[in-house]
């Protein structure tokens, strides 16, 4: 006989029988015997294999949800960093049309600065007509003492006027040999008056292309014109603007 030990050994060795039973009545119903140790770590690693995928899946959610919130972060600043962008871009294009003005407005001021100068530079050059009225030229007298002269004949009352801006540097003569009138116009040019009426400058005095110089008197119809460029006489009728 079996003592209790093994009695109750032999009672805790229990197997459960799993039935296939198909579907057909030909085939035969199969039976899969398991025991209850086997059985049992079946479910547990089931189980097992449960929680892993479940914590699996957490973590994934969970790594997934930071991946989220960090696109999102990462799309706030995006769109922050595209308008600050696009503010600078505006900004920039204003800055740029203001630039555009202002360089238009420097260079029309230069333009009109550089014009306004040489508008100056030119009034000291003697190129206007030494009388103010009409005159003959003579055609034979071309030089005085072998330079280059101008000699015109206008009626009693038209004013000898200087052809350009500048200052009475010298007046010499007199009544009976003449006066001599010279121009300094500043720039290298000289410009030469020769009347017998008396002057109506004196040294030093400044001059414009309009100030009077002579009122030709009667006896004393004749001018004589004269242009010195750099310390040489020049033709005056060359560089005269109603010869030009």
């Amino acid at each position: 006989m079996l003592d209790d030990k093994e009695v109750k050994k032999k009672r805790e060795k229990i197997n459960y029988n799993v039935l296939f039973v198909p579907d057909k009545d030909t085939e035969a119903v199969k039976h899969l015997s398991v025991s209850l140790e086997v059985l049992i770590g079946f479910f547990a690693a089931i189980a097992f294999l449960i929680i892993a995928a479940l914590a699996y899946c957490f973590i994934v959610t969970g790594e997934l949800n930071r991946a989220n919130n960090n696109v999102l972060t990462l799309k706030t600043q995006v769109d922050e960093i595209t308008q600050k962008n696009t503010e600078l871009t505006d900004e920039n294009n204003v800055l740029q049309e203001k630039v555009t003005i202002l360089s238009d407005t420097v260079n029309d001021k230069v333009q009109q600065e550089e014009e306004r100068e040489a508008e100056i530079a030119k009034s000291y050059i003697p190129t206007g007509f030494p009388l103010k009225g009409t005159a003959s030229y003579s055609e034979e007298e071309t030089e005085l003492d072998g330079n280059p002269i101008a000699i015109f004949h206008a009626s009693r009352g038209t004013s000898v006027i200087a052809t350009a801006n500048g200052t009475v540097s010298s007046i010499a003569g007199s009544a009976e040999a003449g006066y001599i009138v010279m121009i300094d116009h500043g720039n290298g040019y000289y410009s030469v008056y020769r009347n017998g009426a008396e002057p109506e400058v004196k040294e030093g005095d400044e001059v414009t292309s309009s100030t009077e110089l002579f009122d030709i008197q009667t006896g004393y119809e004749q001018l004589g014109y004269q242009i010195i460029e750099n310390e040489a006489y020049i033709d005056p009728l060359e560089l005269m603007e109603i010869y030009g």
